[in-house]
């Protein structure tokens, strides 16, 4: 389990994450969904100020009585299962007024160290006006059949605004990817200061600070977590946003390059690593750099005291048919690659099969396995990116089997 430290460092850079997004974002926490964390962009969508704070959100925002979000978010606090939903018209009253506006949303449960779960975050982004655009555009192609050509340009005045409305989008992801390299660069710049003073500390204050030592260790240790942390977070919030690259790429070398940079903890660990023929794949060679590192980091990682770990990654084809049950793939195809990477670590329970690729959510405490709980979160993006799926076999002691389809 980790300490009191961790927990204040892992919550500060969640809110300072939250307070600075552009997205609107919320913290409920208990049975009575209290309003607990809320940025500026949610606060403006609810139209009732920071006086919402503390509050339960049926008493917060009275207007969701009737609808049915607090019925969805109480069953995902029930069953811990996330739910996500486009394109959905939500009844608001915003300074007095009543109106209709759409979201795309997820509610997603949060757990705590024991795997209850104790909140829920729950996210939106407004779409309002993209539906209007579309609702309009609709409307303007069913008047161009029936009307005469001045109602062509109508449809193509709209079709222009739509096409402007898509710009403006474009451009709302590139400020996204921009707004996460500012929020780690501005982070991760007081972490520096925390690290070197810390240094400059015990180079020269060593004599007198004594049993302060140690509590400069661990600050320091919890500054280099936080770092690594943010560093996770930024590579997940780039694949989210990564403009597609893809051309064909050789797996065989893509395993080889992440063998060389992970060659000091193969040989610290004297792991044994089996690597057959793999396939040639149509990707993006720096996302599939990711997940195979993250892959291959992890076998190492988690692996039996006392005994060498040994890794084998195969691959063969599978028709669609043949795909894991419950596992819906992100681009159809007839028939998908499927690359195994097994090893003989400490496994997992399988009832935890639908946690370890969420962010955040990690199975052993920060003392047991080092890790930021983001790592296999990535390998999940880098897949669906790619069209395919990624799942995992596993038992407590007797090693995992995570396995990634790709479509041919």
């Amino acid at each position: 389990m980790t300490d009191d430290t961790d927990t204040v460092s892992d919550e500060t850079i969640f809110r300072s994450i939250v307070m600075e997004s552009p997205i609107p974002i919320a913290l409920l926490v208990g049975r009575e969904l209290i309003i607990t964390v809320a940025n500026e962009p949610q606060l403006a969508v609810w139209g009732k100020g920071d006086q919402v704070f503390g509050k339960p959100l049926a008493k917060a925002i009275p207007e969701m009585e009737g609808q049915p979000f607090l019925a969805i978010l109480d069953e995902v606090f029930t069953t811990g299962i996330t739910f996500a939903t486009n394109n959905t018209p939500a009844r608001m009253v915003v300074n007095g007024i009543t109106k209709t506006v759409y979201f795309d949303f997820s509610f997603k449960a949060v757990r705590n160290q024991q795997g209850a779960v104790y909140g829920i975050i729950a996210t939106g982004i407004e779409i309002t006006q993209q539906i209007a655009d579309q609702q309009a555009l609709q409307q303007s192609e069913e008047r161009f059949r029936h009307l005469s050509t001045d109602l062509d340009r109508e449809v193509q005045e709209r079709t222009r605004q739509l096409q402007n409305s898509i710009q403006e989008l474009k451009r709302s992801n590139d400020n996204l990817q921009q707004f996460a390299y500012i929020a780690s660069h501005d982070l991760q710049e007081p972490l520096r200061k925390v690290q070197q003073f810390g240094d400059l500390l015990r180079q020269k204050y060593s004599a007198e600070l004594g049993e302060g030592l140690t509590y400069i260790e661990r600050m320091q240790s919890a500054a280099s977590r936080m770092s690594t942390l943010i560093r996770d977070l930024l590579s997940y919030s780039r694949i989210s946003t990564q403009r597609d690259t893809s051309k064909q790429v050789s797996l065989s070398m893509i395993v080889e390059a992440a063998l060389r940079d992970l060659e000091m903890l193969i040989q610290k660990t004297n792991a044994v690593i089996h690597v057959s023929d793999l396939p040639v794949v149509e990707g993006d060679p720096s996302q599939l750099m990711h997940l195979f590192l993250n892959l291959l980091s992890n076998a190492l990682k988690f692996s039996r005291p006392g005994v060498s770990p040994q890794i084998q990654i195969k691959s063969g084809w599978i028709a669609a048919a043949q795909l894991p049950k419950d596992n819906k793939p992100h681009r159809d195809a007839i028939a998908y690659y499927r690359i195994d990477i097994a090893d003989n670590g400490i496994g997992f329970d399988e009832k935890y099969l639908d946690r370890i690729f969420t962010v955040f959510q990690r199975l052993h405490g920060q003392n047991e396995y080092a890790g930021t709980g983001i790592g296999l979160a990535i390998c999940e993006k880098v897949v669906a990116n790619h069209g395919g799926v990624i799942t995992a076999t596993s038992q407590p002691g007797q090693g995992s089997t995570f396995s990634v389809y790709l479509p041919i």
